[in-house]
This record gives structure tokens, sequence and C-alpha cells, in this order.
């Protein structure tokens, strides 16, 4: 992240967008978005400017760049990705250039890894990591840590506070923005190449609408994998991104192509990227994933009511298994042939 002088004389921003404003535009009429509360109920209109508001949400407190300094960096990022965005949405720009299809990569590894869904998975992670050095430790080892930092315990106060902290709900782990900002800056330049690592499909469709969410970049599961990695961003089967209420991307596995014997190089620079007409199916396939990805809100046009599936999830803090939602469609997941064309 670059370093900014800061201005004392500049009010710092609160109002963080989790989804950036240029892109719920591509979803909006007239700066209005329709709002679908999960799992169905309320539904209402919301000036784009107020979706996605969370108040301090990057915040980092004391930088000396100022508070809201990664709010600011990500408006840089933004501001090149909606060039790109336009490009394609608008000026019928596809294939990308090497340049341009990275800046779209960095929107969209930036979009999984910002997002409240992202804080929660650390949140959980490190509430984990607590409970199991309570579970795992003697009274004579928290004797010894106390000792450690000045304080004297008896071995009875150390036993009966462990009891403390084992107790439900004790425990408990609240993670900074500064610590959130963290972990995007180690984790962008690590995990950017399982974006660009993928061949790229847009879809465009004429008659059919899509909608987008609150998490809007949609894992699609590996059945092939164990249950508990079908999921991940590394071992997903593919990612689905609407670009706008007509277009959408989806980024497939590269593993045919390697096993074909192409460089995964020729796969990152976009050699194998394509763009094809969308079908009622491939519509229903993309909105169904975007819903199942949704962590609190769905996001679409106020004229696309009628492309909202039917059946919604509850509102989630972890990933939904995508079994219940699909089976209530007695439909798979996208097609072989969508991931593979």
């Amino acid at each position: 992240m670059t370093r900014q002088t800061s201005n004392p004389g500049r009010k710092p921003s609160t109002r963080h967008h989790v989804v950036p404003r240029f892109y719920l535009d591509g979803f909006s009429r007239r700066g209005q978005i329709g709002v679908v509360q999960l799992p169905g109920d309320p539904r209402f209109l919301q000036s784009v400017s107020d979706a996605t508001v969370q108040n301090n949400f990057y915040t980092v407190a004391g930088h000396p760049d100022g508070p809201d300094v990664f709010e600011r960096a990500m408006g840089r990022v933004e501001a090149e990705a909606a060039t790109v965005l336009r490009e394609v949405v608008d000026e019928d720009v596809w294939p990308l250039s090497g340049d341009d299809r990275e800046t779209l990569a960095t929107l969209i590894t930036l979009q999984v890894l910002r997002g409240p869904t992202q804080r929660q998975q650390m949140r959980h992670t490190a509430l984990a990591a607590a409970r199991l050095l309570v579970d795992t430790t003697t009274p004579q080892g928290l004797q010894k840590l106390a000792a450690e930092n000045g304080e004297q315990l008896s071995a009875d106060d150390a036993a009966r506070q462990l009891e403390e902290l084992r107790a439900p709900g004790a425990i408990d782990v609240t993670v900074s923005g500064a610590s959130h900002v963290g972990q995007i800056g180690y984790l962008l330049p690590r995990l950017i190449r399982y974006i660009t690592g993928r061949p790229w499909m847009l879809i465009r469709f004429t008659r059919r609408g899509l909608i987008t969410s609150d998490s809007p970049v949609s894992l699609v599961p590996d059945p092939s994998m164990p249950a508990h990695m079908r999921m991940g961003l590394m071992t997903a089967r593919g990612f689905t991104f609407p670009l706008d209420r007509h277009t959408a991307l989806m980024m497939s596995s590269p593993e045919p192509l390697i096993s074909a014997g192409r460089h995964v190089d020729e796969v990152a620079a976009g050699a194998f990227d394509l763009a094809r007409s969308g079908s009622t199916r491939d519509e229903r396939a993309i909105n169904l994933s975007t819903a199942l990805g949704a962590r609190e809100r769905i996001y679409h046009h106020p004229d696309d009511d009628a492309f909202i599936p039917k059946v919604l999830p509850d509102p989630v803090d972890e990933t939904l298994s995508a079994d219940d939602i699909y089976n209530d469609f007695d439909e798979a997941w996208l097609a072989d042939d969508s991931f593979n064309e």
C-alpha cells in the first residue's frame, strides 16, 4: 500500500462499502437497487450509496496516514477496475489485455478477502485457537503463565479460572479492522494466482437478468474433493462473478488444460479466455450460485425480480453447504459442459 501524507484538515471516511458502489451501479436503476433480506423478506429498494455500507469497517486506528487509509487505497484500486469493467460491459472488449486482466483479478481477489464473511472466518479461527489453548492448559500451566506476567495465582484460583473459561460462551474474539486489513495485505499477492490461473468465460445475456449479493464472488465446489476442501479458494471447481445484470464471469478449473500439456502461464495470460451467449440454464445456475454465496442480502435491478431464485438460504455466518438449496431445485451444480467449454 502506497504511503500517503495525511491531510490534517480532511475528515476521515467512516462509511465503508464492503462491495464497491461502482459495481452495484451495474444492478441499479437511477441510483436505486433492489434488496432481498435473506431468507426472502423483507424486500425493498435502497440507494446504491447506502447499500453494503458498514461504518468504520476498514478503520485502522492510529495509522499515520489516517484511519481510513485502506478505504482510500481501495478507492484507487476500484477506480482502475471500474474502467476495465466498463470496457467489458459497455464496449464489448474481450479478451482482456494482460494488465487489464490483472486489474480485474485483483478486484475479484480483494472482494473475496475484504467482506464480512472473511472477517467472520478470522474470528472463528481465532476463537477455535483460543478454545484449544484453554482446553489443553493445566492449572500449573496457567500458574506459570501468570507468573511470567508478574501475577501470582494459587492452584485453586488457576483451576477455578480454567473452569470458568471452559464454560460455553465464556470466550469471545473480536477481529479489528486493522487485523483484517493486515490479513488482506498478506494474502492478496499469494491468492491472486488462483484467480488469474483459471480460464475465464465471459457470458452475456440479452433476455435474462443476473442478481448479485453482499458476497458476489461465489465458489462452486469440486465434488471430487473431500467435503471439507470443496469450497476453498485453491480447491473450488470454479467461481462465478456477475459483472452487471446482463454479464457474468465464470472462472473454471485449469486442470483439463494442464493435463493436456498447456502451461499454467498460458492460462494466467488469458490465452484460453472465451466468451459466449448465456442460456436460461446458465442464468438459473449462476443466480443460484450467487444466492447460495450470499451472506445476508441479495441485490438486483428493480426490474429483475423474476430472476431471484424461489428458494433462498437463511442468512449465514459461515459458508453454507450447497446440497440443501440445490436439492430444493432438484438441480445439480453448474453442468460439466458449462465449466469445461
